[in-house]
């Protein structure tokens, strides 16, 4: 599925304005995230490649979506996977950048010691 132009479009103006989360809660998208899941068979393909198994929960884009809008509903950019089936774990090692949203706001309460 490519994207049409008026949405590469909308999708451009949501990166511009630093919001391409939105990208995530178009009906395109959960519609080919599912599709991408099932042909994967819900597995984490970077761990089915050493061997292991666990469950994917995440759709990755695997030339980033800021990049290259144009494949962001693009399963195969010419011969190669753009979407890709991956576990959370995974995906934070591919984006270590995205572990900041868990950043503890505050301080804690108190300081935990282990003696």
């Amino acid at each position: 599925m490519a994207i049409s132009q008026a949405r590469l479009v909308q999708l451009m103006a949501l990166i511009e304005r630093g919001r391409e989360d939105l990208f995530y809660h178009w009906g395109e998208w959960r519609h080919l995230r599912t599709k991408v899941l099932q042909m994967d068979h819900q597995e984490c393909q970077l761990c089915r490649a050493k061997g292991r198994y666990r469950r994917a929960k995440i759709v990755h884009h695997v030339k980033l979506l800021r990049e290259r809008p144009d494949l962001a509903l693009s399963v195969w950019d010419n011969e190669e996977r753009q979407l890709l089936s991956v576990c959370k774990t995974c995906h934070e090692l591919l984006h270590p950048e995205s572990r900041k949203q868990y950043a503890m706001r505050t301080a804690p309460v108190t300081e935990e010691r282990w003696e």
